[in-house]
């Protein structure tokens, strides 16, 4: 539900603004506006102004600007609407170049909107990863661009053609940048510096967009069992007496911990605030902390979570190959005792040895189909190493005082334009598959999961679709506005409006295009909900299976 709402308003939001680019160049050129709506169908609201009507409709999927005299094909109730209306305040009768600026005020006004987003994302701050050991490769994809270029897990990467990377965020944009380009990447290995040539690309079907590698960051406390530990909230885990690097991520902490019941861990730790100024460069203070480490009984291959109200297998990255295809299985019980939600530790009266963990699982079986098969899981219980603390990949909000965000608004808001457009060369020559296009489904779902990660994903995701609204509406599409904008320029050059049998033709063939690729986006949503709906797969199953 609250999915729906937010698209609800997400959408009419920019649809607002949107239209409200066309409403308010029509107003300034004289074109006279019988209606002014936010959505379609039948209107939930409704005012009269001193001549346009305006609108919210139910069917919040776009909205429009009714303009005397711009319907593509007139019809007895046009004519009727339009009786009063001055022949001088149509929109045919307008200049050439003047309808050209209705046209364009509308993804005009779109990219202009990103402008004021660009400086709220600014100031309310981004989510940034924390790397104060600089990028440390942690996984390289097989056969990806990286494992081609000779990077190792480990390398620490110091520059991308001679530009030093010291953010993972910064690091992310210029390799995006530069896909499809020859790029030389400065690293350090073991003491000593080496470059290396690579050639970023996408490759869908392999799962990498980019290089193909994964970052290590550093771990950092998220929570304490015990108030009295040196550590604190925010530490950031630097480095481990006499261990490499990897150790201080979360699964090498978390591992160093379980295997060293019993005993002390010492390590470096610098405490960052969860909120800083970006103009805030100051260094946090780094201090040598010693921590307790005890036992306590846990299941050695996996750990079971409550999420969304139910027991979920999760494989510790230790665990061997067979226990991810259990990844999130429902756990029904452990040694037949089912599971209660209500307990804190699942394996605190399970005895140590053994443990069978009754699972069920959701398999593909057939077209739409998904079968709930219960197996058992088997593993062992014992004594592992507990400290107490709560690690996550250390993260901080960085946000820009007000000058500043002004000042950094409109490369931020370029950036999701430059974004679009390298998306667009990557479909039209058929590195990204057309499957991967979302429609309003789509887009709703997209829209529930970034308001769920957090407010500053929600105005990045505002953002990158009002910039998409206002690039894609001006390609010369028939339907969209750059196909109107077509047309104009056809007509200017002509010197004289064009033939409308011609215009009809071409306006049915732009509706049919429209259509087909609406059809296409729904398919697209309504595909990837059922292939991860268990509920949607199996009902359908029923009938193709």
């Amino acid at each position: 539900m609250l999915t729906f709402v937010y698209f609800c308003i997400v959408l009419g939001l920019l649809v607002c603004v949107h239209e409200f680019g066309h409403f308010a160049a029509a107003k300034l050129c004289g074109v006279y506006v019988h209606r002014f709506s936010i959505g379609f169908g039948p209107a939930l609201l409704k005012w009269q102004g001193k001549e346009t009507a305006y609108t919210i409709s139910c069917i919040p999927l776009g909205g429009f600007v009714q303009m005397a005299g711009q319907s593509d094909m007139p019809d007895e109730e046009d004519d009727e609407l339009n009786k009063d209306v001055p022949k001088e305040r149509f929109y045919t009768s307008k200049k050439v170049w003047q309808r050209l600026i209705i046209i364009l005020a509308g993804p005009g006004m779109n990219l202009i909107f990103a402008l004021p987003l660009a400086v709220a994302i600014l100031c309310y701050g981004q989510s940034t990863a924390i790397t104060p050991n600089g990028i440390v490769v942690s996984e390289v994809l097989a056969e990806s661009p990286a494992e081609k270029a000779g990077l190792l897990p480990g390398d620490k990467i110091l520059s991308v053609d001679g530009e030093s990377v010291s953010t993972w965020s910064s690091f992310v944009e210029t390799i995006r940048s530069k896909i499809y380009s020859d790029i030389t990447l400065k690293v350090e290995r073991d003491g000593s510096e080496l470059e290396l040539n690579a050639y970023p690309e996408v490759n869908e079907e392999k799962g990498f967009l980019g290089l193909g590698f994964t970052m290590l960051p550093p771990a950092q406390v998220e929570r304490l069992e015990n108030s009295a530990s040196p550590l604190q909230k925010g530490d950031v885990v630097l480095k481990i007496d006499g261990r490499p690097l990897s150790d201080c991520s979360v699964d090498g902490i978390v591992g160093l911990i379980l295997n060293s019941p019993n005993t002390n861990i010492t390590a470096t730790v610098a405490n960052y605030k969860a909120r800083r100024r970006a103009d805030d460069d100051s260094v946090p203070e780094e201090r040598i902390v010693s921590f307790p480490v005890g036992e306590k009984k846990k299941c050695e291959h996996f750990d079971i979570m409550n999420i969304d109200g139910r027991a979920r297998l999760v494989p510790k990255s230790s665990a061997p190959p067979e226990f991810w295809e259990f990844a999130g299985a429902k756990v029904l019980a452990l040694n037949a005792k089912p599971l209660e939600l209500s307990q804190e530790d699942y394996f605190a009266d399970i005895p140590v040895g053994a443990v069978t963990a009754c699972v069920a699982v959701a398999a593909q079986s057939g077209r739409y189909k998904r079968e709930t098969v219960i197996t058992n899981v088997v593993s062992t219980v014992a004594y592992f190493g507990h400290a107490g603390i709560g690690f996550k990949s250390a993260g901080e909000m960085v946000c820009e005082p007000l000058s500043e965000a002004f000042a950094h608004a409109p490369m931020k808001a370029w950036s999701k334009v430059t974004e679009t457009f390298r998306t667009l060369k990557l479909l039209f020559t058929g590195s990204l598959k057309v499957n991967n296009l979302s429609g309003p489904v789509g887009i709703a779902r997209m829209t529930g999961v970034a308001a769920a990660l957090g407010f500053d994903v929600l105005l990045n995701f505002v953002l990158l679709i009002t910039v998409n609204l206002g690039v894609l509406n001006l390609l010369p599409l028939p339907v969209l506005d750059g196909g109107h904008v077509v047309l104009l320029i056809a007509e200017g050059l002509r010197g004289k409006p064009l033939p409308e049998k011609f215009l009809i033709w071409y306006q049915r063939i732009g509706l049919v295009f429209i259509l087909a690729l609406f059809a296409l986006v729904m398919m697209n949503d309504i595909g990837r909900w059922i292939r991860e709906s268990e509920f949607l797969g199996t009902l359908l199953g029923k009938f193709f299976h």
